[in-house]
Order: structure tokens, then C-alpha cells, then sequence
């Protein structure tokens, strides 16, 4: 897991499987990456390579979270085999996924700025 604390919001990426073994270690990574909920929350997706039951659960959690804040949440560039998953439950339905990051991150209205080195 990496994250990025932005102006308006929270990039999080997220690599390997998302299962019981570490979903409660993301949803408690989450809680204190982007305290406000309020601001949209991107899920970089795409080395998410597998997904269990219990993975939809904190993504829809993490939806019914930020939506009855004011915020919404963006999946960015799931994998195929996760998008599968999201799809035969419904649930794509209900979450914001996007095929890319730019794409996911135009949505959520927020902007990666260049690093600066010096």
C-alpha cells in the first residue's frame, strides 16, 4: 500500500490480493490516510490481482462511507479478473471504477502535481 495526500483528497494504491488475510489492514490503512471522508478517496486498482468477498465488502463500505459524507470513492484501472468479481456480484454497478488513473482522478476532481527536485 502507498498513499498520497492530496489539496482536495487521497490517492491510495493497492498491490496484491485484496482478501481476509489484509482487508482490515487496508480499511485501518485507510482510516488513517484520509481522515476526512468528506473528500473523494482514488483506489489505484491495477495491481490488485485478486479479490475475495471480503475485498467487495470493504470497497462497498468504503462507498456507503464516503457517499454519506459528501466524498465518493473511484476504483482506478481494476484489474480484469477484480472488475469479473465486481461484476458478477452487481456491485459495479454501485462503485466508480474507472480504466485508468487519469481517468479515475479527472473524476474524482483531483490533480497529481510533478514532484519537485532540487
Amino acid at each position: 500500500m502507498s498513499s498520497r495526500k492530496l489539496a482536495a483528497g487521497t490517492l491510495v494504491g493497492v498491490a496484491g490480493e485484496l482478501d481476509i488475510t489484509n482487508s482490515g489492514q487496508l480499511a485501518g490503512y485507510l482510516n488513517d490516510r484520509h481522515p476526512d471522508w468528506a473528500l473523494p478517496l482514488v483506489l489505484d486498482m491495477a495491481a490488485v490481482t485478486f479479490m475475495d468477498s471480503s475485498g467487495v465488502h470493504l470497497l462497498i463500505d468504503l462507498h456507503h462511507r464516503e457517499d454519506a459524507s459528501g466524498g465518493s470513492l473511484h476504483l482506478a484501472a481494476p484489474h480484469a479478473r477484480v472488475t469479473r468479481v465486481l461484476e458478477i456480484i452487481g456491485t459495479d454497478r454501485l462503485l466508480r471504477t474507472h480504466p485508468s488513473l487519469s481517468t479515475a482522478m479527472a473524476a474524482a476532481h483531483l490533480t497529481l502535481w510533478p514532484t519537485c527536485r532540487g
